[in-house]
């Protein structure tokens, strides 16, 4: 079991640090009446946002309903999740604490509604809310404005430094000073990834830097994972990656969350790899088999199940993935691929827009519907296409990139 699972505390009396954070928050929920602002705790990761909220529950004996925010993007879908809990008065009649984390992570797109429809739904909750994010940033700024908000900070070294010593005698472990200061140093104030680095150190997990393997980057991740002579260091590449895994159902992801997307970097880095079809599809079972555990413990909201996934995936790649040359990629797809397509888009980047404002669609469908018809139309008129674009379109070099897509298309005949 990890220890940060293991050793987290269950009472706000055992937390270690951000002290004044978790009076506040004991004194709000203690003294919460309908119609109380919502408390939102603002904090990275690993800093005893959740843990704090579970040992509240616990304190004042409350019946937590948690839920991950960032996987309700909608507002249909978050209407939907929280209005029950308000018309509910608890199970068995007991109290209910509604617990809404990464709320940071809510679509803000307009066509999603997600942070407007939340923020609608805190103006007069009817049951106690607290909810988390990693940072106060702008896209929550509204939200914040209805929030008592309290601020957590990263755990000092000295505190981390007491609570692993304990956590080391509870295992019975050891560890030279030197090792646990790079520890702690390395973990930035993160309880939670000091513990797993800890843990990764005594079970002699360790990179061939010597290098504790706290929050490293993905990239180097998988490299670390797939070039490793055994299983155990394999996994602690696995396991210490700065990634984690998203709900499969979503998949309209940001740039960051799409490179800290841990399934999509293994998957990306194995179908672009040079691989046997009989290695490729075991691979891709594994991978498939791990998706499904994901989607399940998300809709049914079993969060702590996901730290299981890292072991499936581990296990059940290294025997196939071993001396295969499988490196890190960004992309799904070999770069003989995805060449042509990069040097596609560059010389489409200029016509999808304006046709796309002028069939009233999106430029993906400007592309994939519209492009096609419209560069078979130019060819059968024999329209000049610089004339046509600066006659309509205001600008000639439109056109000189529809000349580029008319010859292509001549050339294939």
């Amino acid at each position: 079991m990890m220890w940060s699972e293991k050793h987290r505390p269950v009472t706000v009396e055992q937390m270690v640090g951000n002290e004044d954070a978790r009076l506040i928050a004991a004194k709000w929920l203690a003294g919460w009446v309908s119609g109380s602002k919502p408390l939102l705790l603002v904090g990275p990761p690993g800093t005893g946002k959740t843990t704090l909220v579970h040992a509240l529950a616990k304190n004042l004996d409350y019946d937590l309903v948690e839920m991950n925010a960032s996987d309700a993007r909608s507002r249909e879908v978050l209407q939907n999740r929280i209005m029950p809990v308000f018309q509910n008065t608890g199970l068995l009649g007991r109290k209910i604490l509604l617990f809404l984390d990464e709320v940071d992570g809510i679509s803000g797109r307009e066509d999603s509604g997600g942070l407007d429809a939340l923020a609608d739904m805190m103006k007069e909750p009817t049951v106690p809310v607290i909810m988390a994010a990693n940072e106060k940033s702008a896209k929550i700024k509204d939200l914040a404005k209805l929030c008592k908000t309290v601020e957590f900070s990263p755990v000092p070294p000295r505190l981390q430094m007491l609570f692993l010593d304990y956590v080391m005698k509870k295992e019975g472990a050891e560890l030279g000073h030197d090792e646990k200061v790079s520890i702690v140093n390395n973990s930035r104030g993160d309880m939670r990834s000091m513990l797993n680095g800890a843990q990764s150190r005594v079970s002699g997990y360790a990179s061939g830097s010597s290098k504790d393997i706290v929050g490293i980057d993905i990239a180097e991740a998988i490299d670390g994972y797939f070039s490793s002579g055994s299983m155990e260091e394999a996994t602690a590449f696995i396991t210490q990656a700065n990634a984690s895994y998203h709900d499969p159902r979503y998949q309209m992801m940001t740039p960051e969350a799409r490179r800290t997307d841990k399934m999509g970097a293994l998957f990306s880095s194995i179908v672009s790899s040079r691989l046997e079809r009989d290695d490729l599809a075991e691979m891709l079972d594994v991978l498939s088999r791990a998706d499904v555990h994901i989607g399940r413990a998300s809709v049914n909201r079993h969060w702590s199940l996901l730290r299981y996934i890292d072991n499936l995936v581990a296990a059940g790649l290294y025997e196939r993935s071993r001396r295969k040359a499988i490196r890190y990629s960004q992309y799904g797809m070999p770069w003989p691929v995805m060449g042509p397509i990069f040097a596609r888009s560059q010389s489409t980047r200029k016509i999808l827009p304006v046709l796309a404002q002028a069939a009233h669609t999106s430029r993906s469908g400007a592309g994939s519907l519209v492009m096609p018809y419209f560069i078979r139309f130019m060819i059968d008129k024999k329209i000049d296409p610089v004339r046509f674009a600066i006659d309509n379109f205001g600008d000639g070099s439109v056109g000189e990139s529809i000349a580029k897509e008319i010859e292509k298309v001549v050339r294939k005949k």
